[in-house]
């Protein structure tokens, strides 16, 4: 999983105007302008938190709407060993390009 979470740490720091919002005691988020994404680490899973419930990019129905929990996060993803991290990066990506 950790080889996974540095994948996908990779590719977000590379996207224009992203800062790691690090020392938080759950998790890293990840923002723009606004928060578009944040992990929490679990013993086996990520739990990857996003802005919006549901995106159209999402062809695998993944994300799960969260709104009732008032987070600040709507959709969430449970990142998993066998979970496709071009997939969920292309679910990331779309909901950093709504913080723009």
């Amino acid at each position: 999983m950790q080889k996974a979470f540095q994948a996908i740490q990779d590719k977000l720091l590379q996207l224009p105007s992203v800062e790691e919002v690090l020392g938080q005691k759950t998790g890293i988020t990840y923002r723009t302008t606004k928060s578009f994404a944040r992990f929490e680490f679990r013993k086996t899973w990520i739990q990857v938190l996003l802005r919006d419930p549901k995106y159209e990019e999402d062809t695998k129905h993944l994300v799960k709407d969260i709104t009732a929990y008032k987070y600040g996060f709507m959709g969430l993803v449970k990142f998993t060993p066998d979970t496709d991290i071009d997939y969920l990066f292309e679910l990331i990506q779309a909901s950093y390009t709504s913080t723009l």
